[in-house]
């Protein structure tokens, strides 16, 4: 693996996605993973600068995720070739559900090496671990690393398995699995991508018009931009708040970056999965924890500065892991 690591920043190979010919090399993935970053450090600059008031957020992320994202995920579904079939949807779904589900349990029996017990964090450090970006900052790099719509509409299918391990396993790790949100799965853009594969699988998307789609398009194209710059934002508020625990720090990156990738990866290399399913197994193994866990963790009896540590050790780290293990798993797998 060493040397196979260290062609990943050198060498120069070459592999066609999506009829164009992507360089698989460290350099060239970390201009595809950049740009995500730097458009996060502009929103922590525009809340510094007063740019982006703090009042603005739930106005401007409420029509992200009520109006935008659900235009976006429409226009990304809805006659797409690689979606038009129940069981790789099912499938994608529930390699969904199973990897966070997988992830969370990881993390939850790796706590106590770092003194994590029940009502100090253990359970809020299992979910920050366990649940990563699964949204807003993959969505652009699947985007731009395979931007044909199947490999976008494959990843919509897979957040279904992720959002029902969020409000199941996630929170319920929380709240107790009976007194779990459960029905919050049930968000707009799930009804989104659920009423998108429903017009896919009774044919009736051939009848959504071209100014249908269009105006789809328009209107989802606001939504990555938009919410990636609130989640800098984010960040910037909650960075600082509290001391750095720094055992917390080096672990949650290791699980979360380094140990349960090999879940992901393994399932792209073995399982007999689409090409497009493959691609997104890899990115999301790539992605850090989710800015999300911090509002799971406040709202449901988490330890929220622990869940602050996880999200913010990850996304820093994963400016170097997520292209590097970008680059040697495309090459690889």
């Amino acid at each position: 693996m060493p040397g196979n690591l260290a062609a990943v920043f050198a060498s120069g190979v070459m592999r066609s996605m999506g009829g164009r010919v992507l360089k698989l090399d460290f350099a060239s993935i970390l201009t595809v993973v950049l740009p995500v970053y730097l458009t996060m450090a502009a929103g922590a600059a525009a809340r510094r600068l007063k740019v982006l008031p703090q009042e603005a957020d739930a106005g401007l992320m409420k029509l992200s995720i009520t109006l935008l994202t659900p235009c976006l995920i429409l226009e990304r579904v809805a006659g797409n070739e690689s979606v038009m079939s129940p069981l790789p949807v099912l499938l994608a779904a529930g390699l969904g559900y199973g990897l966070v589900a997988l992830g969370i349990a990881v993390s939850f029996f790796a706590a106590p090496l770092i003194g994590l017990q029940k009502h100090a964090g253990r359970r809020t450090f299992a979910v920050s671990c366990g649940l990563q970006n699964y949204g807003f900052v993959a969505i652009p790099i699947v985007t731009s690393l395979f931007p044909d719509k199947g490999t976008l509409g494959v990843l919509f299918t897979f957040t279904l398995g992720v959002e029902l391990a969020c409000w199941t396993a996630g929170v319920g790790l929380l709240t107790g699995l009976g007194r779990a949100p459960w029905r919050l799965a049930l968000n707009p853009p799930v009804m989104a991508i659920l009423f998108s594969l429903l017009l896919n699988f009774t044919g009736l998307h051939a009848w959504v018009p071209d100014v249908a789609h269009n105006t789809l398009g328009m209107m989802g194209a606001c939504a990555v931009p938009l919410s990636v710059l609130l989640i800098g934002a984010s960040i910037h508020d909650v960075w600082g708040q509290e001391a750095m625990r720094w055992s917390v720090a080096v672990l949650a990156p290791v699980l979360r970056l380094a140990l349960i990738p090999l879940a992901f990866l393994a399932c792209a290399q073995w399982l007999p999965v689409t090409q497009e399913l493959r691609n997104v197994l890899i990115v999301q193994g790539a992605m850090p924890s989710a800015v999300f866990n911090i509002v799971i963790a406040r709202h449901y009896g988490g330890h929220a500065p622990t869940a602050v540590q996880c999200v913010l050790a990850t996304t820093l780290v994963s400016l170097l892991t997520t292209p590097l293990v970008l680059a040697w798993a495309l090459r690889q797998v």
